[in-house]
């Protein structure tokens, strides 16, 4: 409507200045009333054109509705902020200057375990750890001081006396005036962040202690080699001493020629033990050696019953060799030998005074050769099965007295076979005896 009374007064305003000048021509009869008119049209399109640009005075209707229209978009955006507040899944806070709690969302209330009326109206101290007192503090001096605080890291406490580490964030209220009235406080939940955290300090610490004990393994075992190195420097000269002193059996007396063989003894003992403790060191390093040669099977079992027949005598075990393979086996010959010796060994420990049998096989398994060495001994208890493989381990501790043995043995064997591809176990039975198997390829 007020774009239509402008323009039409604009129209009858042109219109009358057409008038007008038709108005000014002399020869006109009727000139004075036509210019007359054309003024009267260009007055009334001018008041036309004013009154369209005027803007419409306001009723108290109009008044009533914009001051409602008002109120109702600051009610909405008030109940708008009030759901993100209580909504949001982090937690908030709005203290006051003092330090007290004037309201808190949903999240709050359910981290700290508190009610929300247990809440308000408390001071923000009462939800501090121990801990970070002190630093909650200077947070808050900082805040009424500088008016910002960002990401300070602090442990709260719940209602159950648990705490947690949270960083806190803090911006200013104000009220009409421009007044500072206190604060709206968000704290992030960094447990997971705190707890990864842990992990990674653990792992580095535990990576730390790794280095230092590879360090004194490398130590160690230094220390291992030269005592060996050492020890058989000794050892060679009081073996060939030894026999020669034997070989004079005719000037020595009896009791001269038992403590030569104990001295003899007792220098291959040490002597064993000492390869012993060379190869556990090189079998936990991985630094033996392994070469492989192809053999044929039964020539070499029957070598074995050579080369361990002599510790049969004293107890006069019976030595069988049921060996039913017969072709050749590609592997390392000189830790085969090794570890069957071990495990020969062992048997003639713990076979009985009389009647004692020892017997040793070979037979194909698939891909592999199946090796055995059985005996008729005491056996293993169940209690003591899980530690045979272990290292200084016997099966009991008076046999080490009577028969011997450094408790490497079966760690040396088991080493030798995992590192030429087989496995090794046992089966036993306390009283009637034990068999050990392990498997070799092919």
């Amino acid at each position: 409507m007020d774009s239509f009374g402008s323009v039409g007064g604009l129209l009858i305003g042109v219109l009358g200045l057409a008038v007008a000048a038709i108005g000014l021509d002399p020869t006109n009869h009727y000139a004075s009333q036509i210019f007359s008119l054309g003024v009267a049209g260009i007055v009334a399109g001018g008041l036309l054109v004013w009154l369209g640009s005027r803007k419409p005075a306001k009723t108290i209707l109009t008044q009533q509705y914009e001051t409602k229209s008002a109120k109702s978009d600051s009610v909405h955006e008030a109940v708008k902020y009030k759901n993100l507040y209580e909504g949001s899944p982090v937690l908030q806070r709005t203290v006051n200057t003092d330090g007290l709690i004037i309201e808190c969302n949903q999240a709050y209330v359910k981290t700290f375990g508190h009610t929300k009326e247990e809440i308000i109206g408390k001071s923000l101290f009462e939800h501090t750890a121990d801990q970070s007192m002190e630093d909650m503090r200077k947070t808050f001096e900082t805040w009424k001081q500088t008016g910002k605080v960002s990401n300070v890291e602090v442990w709260f406490k719940r209602k159950d006396d648990s705490t947690f580490p949270g960083l806190i964030s803090a911006n200013n209220i104000y009220d009409d005036k421009g007044r500072l009235i206190g604060s709206n406080t968000v704290i992030r939940d960094v447990s997971e962040v705190y707890q990864a955290r842990k992990v990674l300090d653990l792992h580095e610490r535990q990576k730390i202690q790794l280095e230092e004990l590879k360090k004194m393994d490398a130590v160690k075992e230094e220390f291992y080699m030269m005592v060996a190195k050492e020890c058989q420097i000794p050892i060679e000269p009081i073996k060939r001493y030894c026999e020669i002193l034997k070989d004079s059996s005719g000037k020595l007396n009896a009791k001269q020629q038992e403590a030569i063989d104990e001295i003899h003894y007792n220098a291959a003992r040490l002597e064993q033990l000492i390869h012993d403790i060379v190869d556990v060191q090189k079998l936990n390093s991985n630094r033996m050696e392994f070469k492989k040669e192809e053999f044929n099977l039964d020539e070499f079992m029957n070598s074995m019953v050579d080369t361990c027949s002599p510790m049969m005598t004293e107890k006069k075990i019976e030595f069988v060799n049921m060996t039913s393979y017969k072709s050749n086996i590609t592997t390392d010959k000189a830790r085969l030998k090794q570890v069957f010796y071990n495990l020969v060994q062992n048997a003639v420990d713990f076979v009985p005074q009389q009647n004692g049998k020892i017997e040793i096989g070979a037979s194909t398994k698939g891909d592999s050769i199946l090796f055995y060495v059985k005996d008729n001994g005491i056996g293993i208890s169940e209690k003591r099965k899980e530690s045979i493989f272990k290292k200084f381990y016997q099966v009991e501790l008076s046999f080490k007295r009577k028969y011997g043995g450094t408790g490497f043995g079966l760690v040396i064997c088991k080493g030798i076979v995992e590192n030429l591809g087989g496995k090794i176990w046992f089966e036993s039975k306390e009283g009637e005896g034990t068999t050990f198997y392990f498997t070799i390829p092919k």
